[in-house]
């Protein structure tokens, strides 16, 4: 109980190095525990060894079909192969547990990223628009749409007030969240405002003032 006690504390402190060691000595104790393979897993992940964190969720899924975590199993399964950049095999599960989990927003959310990586742009949104029927106030969603709107070569009227929309209400969940308000700024960028779309730039910069997507995005206006 006590090395339970360390590792989730260090896991909670995000020091998941050092949880990783924890969990180790756990496991030559308790080798079959599925609880301490998952969040061997999870540290794998957050330490970025993903190929590592995969090989244990995958024997995870074989001996032990039954865990009760087994919904974040596949959830984690498919972000490491989306950092990796398999986007077929994460398709492919997504798409296979989306029978299971219907309309699931984190798995439609990967399978939007997974779109918008291989450049199908509109599917992308259209999963986006299906996320936010079901679920109005998803954040990622009404950024990502926004975004994603802002992307297209030739938007329509109706598109527009659609993105308009969709990044106001983010910025109005979140209004500090520098993601958003660079999508926001973007897509001012976009549709010739560039005087509001500095201003939205800015703010993002002074609460992420290193990010380099940022610091390009102002340099291009400048020119």
């Amino acid at each position: 109980m006590a090395e339970e006690t360390d590792y989730l504390a260090y896991m909670n402190k995000g020091n998941y190095a050092m949880a990783l060691n924890l969990l180790d000595q756990a496991l030559l104790q308790n080798p079959e525990d599925p609880i301490l393979l998952y969040n061997f897993a999870l540290c794998c992940f957050q330490t970025k060894n993903f190929k590592k964190s995969i090989q244990v969720l995958d024997r995870i899924l074989s001996e032990y079909p039954g865990f009760i975590e087994l919904d974040n199993v596949y959830r984690l399964k498919v972000f490491a192969l989306v950092e990796l950049k398999d986007w077929e095999t994460a398709e492919s599960i997504i798409k296979e547990r989306l029978q299971v989990a219907v309309d699931d927003p984190k798995l439609l959310s990967f399978l939007a990223h997974v779109y918008e990586y291989t450049h199908r742009l509109e599917e992308a949104i259209e999963i986006h628009r299906r996320i936010l029927r079901h679920t109005p106030d998803y954040k990622n969603s009404l950024n990502s749409l926004g975004y994603l709107l802002a992307l297209k070569k030739k938007i329509s009227a109706e598109e527009r007030s659609e993105a308009i929309r969709s990044l106001k209400k983010a910025l109005e969940l979140d209004p500090n969240n520098p993601a958003y308000l660079d999508s926001f700024g973007y897509f001012l960028q976009s549709i010739g405002k560039p005087e509001e779309a500095w201003k939205a730039y800015r703010k993002a910069l002074q609460k992420n003032p290193n990010h380099p997507v940022l610091l390009e995005r102002l340099k291009n206006l400048k020119k």
